[in-house]
């Protein structure tokens, strides 16, 4: 594990750790834990189905050129017998929730609400919520269209899918406070109860030690099986754990990714089982690339000595005038519009720059032009082989005793691309798109699904990879 210093290492803990309790959490639900949500529909008859399965942290490269102790049998048959990208474009920044959302919208996050993993501008205030809830996103989704049509839906912890209206959701969600306690009564409120007891009868508890991608994909083999829905998200997340600590070109990242490309297999055996293999188009996707780092720099430090923010003696931001998200490889900076804090800010982060911390700002202009949060008043993105943090005491900038990884940079710095693969019966077998956009990729999957719907995303499907 990659030993970050101070808050990031503790931070990156948490979030693993609390993946991992969720949906173990989730195997082990009783009678009763769950509340109010409506009963899953019931599984409609139709020629065409739909898979998606993104595969968290996973850049193109690694299947254009696979690291060499990688075994990927699964990934390159289905490269070959399809359609692929060898770059998809994402969005800034590069994140998790952010290029999820995209996916299944076909918009930038300007438009589609979702600007960040974290969920909070105000300083101090629920520095630990993600946008776990599907309410925040302000366009239509994949799996709304599919319920428009009369076509049923099932999702393994695809983010932003809490309180969605999906037949048979397992969110992906966890307490916000940064304890290790588990607490699967916690995650219970989220789901439907009638599900929720369904995979508890026919699961049962986990035997032995399993990794959060195995239990993903037991949840994903019996819902395929059992339930047969028209559109199928899964997202597995061990190879972005494995790249953070481990960074992306190591031989954990390596060995992760030969993991992934069995359990990819074990999902298309379940698809096969249930006889739905001539009738369903799959798409292999991811959210973002990686980049490699050793140094982490600390912006608030600098923000916190200028007034701007105050912090407790453990480094925690507890309020200010301004606030600031961190997304690894980017730095947002947000004030009120009343306020012109633009010099002060300037200032403040005058070292960043004099000590080349800083390999590009980012105005208003340019976020709009990205498509970005239209509340940041400035972006600020990383230098090669660093990353920034959001602790506002301590140094400037801590080096790291090994390399570890990261994302959250502008989506066209090298090593950042995202990964697509589409193969099935209506898809044309090896077709190379080059470089597309990630807003191609949600009204491509749309298509797949039999609905047209001109008004989906901000682009047409792609239009090369059909029979």
């Amino acid at each position: 594990m990659m030993k970050l210093s101070g808050k990031s290492s503790q931070f990156l803990k948490r979030i693993a750790a609390s993946r991992v309790r969720f949906l173990i959490g989730v195997l082990l639900l009783t009678v009763g834990c769950a509340a109010g949500s409506r009963p899953a529909a019931s599984a409609q008859a139709h020629h065409r189905h739909v898979l998606v399965i993104s595969v968290d942290g996973m850049r193109a490269s690694f299947y254009m050129n696979p690291p060499p102790s990688a075994q990927i049998p699964n990934l390159l048959r289905l490269k070959k017998a399809g359609s692929f990208a060898e770059a998809v474009e994402g969005v800034y920044p590069t994140l998790t929730y952010p290029s999820h959302t995209t996916i299944v919208t076909g918009r930038l996050p300007a438009q589609h609400g979702i600007y960040t993993n974290l969920s909070s501008r105000t300083a101090g205030k629920n520095p630990y919520d993600w946008f776990w809830f599907a309410g925040s996103i302000k366009c239509v989704t994949l799996w709304g269209e599919a319920r428009s049509h009369g076509l049923t839906t099932a999702s393994i912890t695809w983010p932003v899918t809490t309180g969605a209206d999906i037949d048979w959701d397992v969110p992906e969600i966890w307490r916000p406070a940064p304890s290790p306690t588990p607490d699967p009564l916690y995650v219970a409120t989220f789901m439907q109860p009638t599900f929720a007891m369904e995979i508890l009868k026919a699961l049962g508890s986990p035997q032995g030690r399993l990794s959060e991608d195995s239990l993903r994909v037991r949840l994903a083999v019996y819902v395929l099986e059992k339930h047969k829905p028209d559109l199928m998200l899964v997202h597995l997340a061990d190879l972005d754990e494995a790249e953070h600590h481990r960074g992306p070109a190591s031989s954990e990242a390596a060995a992760i990714l030969s993991q992934v490309d069995g359990h990819i297999g074990k999902i298309l055996k379940a698809v096969q089982d249930a006889g739905l293999e001539a009738d369903t188009d799959v798409f292999i996707v991811s959210d973002h690339g990686f980049l490699p780092i050793r140094r982490i720099i600390h912006p608030n430090t600098l923000l916190v000595k200028a007034g701007l923010l105050t912090a407790d003696a453990q480094g925690n931001i507890t309020g200010g005038r301004i606030a600031t998200v961190s997304n690894g490889g980017s730095f947002f900076i947000y004030w009120p519009q009343e306020e012109d804090l633009r010099s002060r800010v300037d200032r403040a982060l005058e070292p960043l720059f004099d000590r080349k911390l800083v390999w590009a700002a980012l105005e208003p202009v340019a976020l709009r032009n990205l498509g970005a949060d239209p509340d940041a008043r400035i972006a600020l993105d990383a230098p090669e082989g660093a990353m920034f943090d959001r602790a506002g005491r301590g140094p400037l900038v801590t080096e790291q005793p090994q390399t570890g990884g990261t994302h959250g940079y502008l989506p066209f710095r090298q090593g950042l691309a995202a990964s697509f693969i589409a193969w099935g019966p209506d898809i044309k077998s090896d077709v190379d798109l080059h470089r597309i956009r990630m807003i191609s990729v949600g009204p491509t999957i749309l298509k797949a699904m039999g609905i047209n719907d001109p008004k989906f995303g901000d682009v047409p499907p792609l239009g090369d990879i059909w029979k």
